[in-house]
């Protein structure tokens, strides 16, 4: 099986990405190697991955637009959809994760694509799946799958998963609470500031700086030296903040598709305390995992709780559950259908 991916230009895909998709497709990428299946990747030229790589810019496009070297993503993406036409014809299945932009790659009736959803679901989604029900699609949680399928839309599951070799054993943690996410009110750094000053608990924020308004008032005025600010952390330092926490508190007030780090932090005998919003009350599993709660009130007391869990069996269950493995065995049975689908050679 020979699969060409398509991955958003904003960061690299790598290990290390601050992205999540990005961070995902490495693993994924890996893994799909490893269990036979040729890769390739039309992603930003600074990609590091088995598989070979197609550069659709030199680098990612956070980078070229904080140098001012470039300033509208939309003509990179072009770019991206030109090479991913040309290269198609080398290619058993497409599989698409850069979002609508994509959808564009099924329009022939030969065409075997996959798109996967990374993203929240909203009525123009649906909208535009009802009308066309060649897209072949799939989710990264229920939580999105149970709005496509009340429009009839055929729509497989496959969660995001983790190389958990690479997130090191936290055996002990200690009293302090991580949070990781983006500076911004839809993330919730401000409750879990909150929270650790209603428990006395140390806290450290990281992520990029989004919001700064937000930020400014939020939560810069509560900085001190028990509740600390970071920054953009890269992937060690950020899987040794996740070992050293004894919860990671990750209060998302937006509906999330699926929430890579709250597995992150598991894969690191972590526990997460999270609200029941989007996907996250399918990821966490209360009193095995952590807690989720759809109370702000109740944060307080479910870190408590949360801290005394066992980290070995937190750990045991992100292996179970989220191993990169078990979304690549997933794929390649999906692909194994999209590709039988249609006998003829890819008509893109």
């Amino acid at each position: 099986m020979r699969v060409l991916h398509l991955a958003p230009l904003w960061f690299p895909v790598a290990r290390d990405s601050p992205g999540g998709i990005e961070t995902f497709l490495a693993a994924l990428l890996d893994a799909l190697e490893a269990a036979g299946c040729r890769t390739a990747l039309v992603a930003s030229g600074d990609s590091r991955s088995a598989a070979e790589l197609f550069p659709a810019t030199p680098e990612h496009m956070c980078a070229r637009m904080a140098a001012g070297t470039a300033l509208e993503y939309a003509f990179y993406e072009q770019q991206q959809l030109f090479l991913a036409l040309e290269q198609a014809p080398r290619f058993d299945v497409v599989h698409s994760h850069i979002g609508p932009a994509g959808f564009v790659l099924s329009a022939q009736p030969d065409a075997r694509v996959l798109h996967t959803w990374h993203g929240q679901v909203y009525g123009d989604l649906e909208w535009l799946l009802e009308r066309r029900p060649e897209l072949q699609i799939t989710a990264v949680s229920d939580f999105q799958a149970r709005r496509l399928r009340r429009r009839s839309v055929r729509c497989p599951v496959v969660p995001n998963g983790l190389d958990l070799t690479a997130f090191p054993f936290g055996a002990r943690g200690g009293d302090g609470l991580l949070f990781i996410g983006r500076m911004e009110s839809g993330k919730g750094p401000d409750l879990a500031v909150q929270v650790a000053q209603a428990l006395g608990r140390p806290l450290v924020l990281a992520g990029p700086l989004v919001d700064r308004d937000f930020f400014r008032n939020r939560v810069e005025p509560f900085l001190s030296p028990d509740i600390r600010y970071v920054g953009v952390v890269d992937h060690r330092r950020k899987t040794e903040l996740f070992a050293a926490a004894g919860c990671a508190l990750l209060p998302f007030r937006g509906e999330e598709a699926f929430g890579v780090v709250m597995i992150e932090a598991m894969a690191c005998g972590t526990p997460v305390v999270a609200l029941a919003n989007g996907a996250a009350p399918e990821i966490v599993e209360p009193g095995v995992t952590g807690f989720v709660t759809g109370d702000e009130a109740n944060l307080p007391a479910l870190v408590e709780a949360a801290v005394g869990l066992d980290r070995a069996t937190v750990r045991k269950r992100a292996a179970a559950r989220f191993d990169i493995g078990v979304a690549a065995r997933r794929y390649m049975e999906i692909y194994t259908d999209v590709a039988a689908a249609i006998s003829s050679p890819l008509g893109l």
